[in-house]
């Protein structure tokens, strides 16, 4: 009698814990061996008006403390404004492209994330592309937002994935595999976001 309870509590703990943790990993499992650097496309998104295409959000929203830089691992990711014009995926070079040279965003897909590009467990490169059939704003531009999506959240989003995160099935997590226009919700990291990086990093 006392045994059965005992394997009770155990199954319902697990079940409780299991649930509270609904982060996904890629498969198989990989990270960075060193902090990744994003080349961030310097020409930024045409439809963003806050100077310089959402560019400079861009890189602010990645490397924030919100974000992935402070999920309690520290440094994860680095980023910087610099020239795609050397597009080439698999080059040890990770960018994040703001056109879809690759034509890979087909139907809803607002942005995506080519990673499989590793060795082992360890990830060699992870290039990002961006939707451009979307109209797309950011947090900089003074005029609102009406039926745009914001760069940032997207972009955080995006970074998971080259970081070593699938989608997540928790509603509002930045993994979400799935947002609305004018939510900017994802550019900040919830508590499953937080749990996946910190069991990769």
């Amino acid at each position: 009698m006392n045994k059965t309870k005992i394997t009770l509590l155990v199954l319902l703990t697990a079940m409780v814990v299991s649930s509270a943790s609904a982060y996904v990993l890629l498969s198989p499992r990989r990270t960075w061996a060193a902090v990744p650097t994003i080349i961030v496309d310097n020409r930024g998104q045409s439809t963003i008006t806050d100077g310089d295409g959402g560019a400079t959000r861009t890189v602010s929203a990645i490397t924030s403390t919100a974000a992935w830089n402070g999920a309690g691992s520290g440094n994860v990711v680095a980023a910087v404004k610099g020239s795609v014009a050397a597009w080439r995926l698999g080059d040890n070079i990770p960018m994040l492209n703001f056109r879809d040279p690759e034509r890979a965003c087909k139907g809803t897909c607002l942005a995506a994330t080519f990673t499989g590009f590793y060795s082992g467990g360890t990830i060699n490169d992870a290039d990002i592309v961006t939707n451009t059939r979307y109209d797309w704003t950011s947090a900089g531009e003074s005029d609102g937002c009406a039926s745009e999506f914001y760069i940032e959240g997207v972009m955080v989003h995006e970074v998971g994935h080259l970081l070593g995160l699938g989608h997540s099935n928790v509603t509002g997590s930045t993994m979400y595999p799935s947002v609305a226009s004018c939510n900017n919700n994802p550019a900040s990291t919830e508590a499953d976001d937080e749990a996946g990086i910190n069991d990769l990093y």
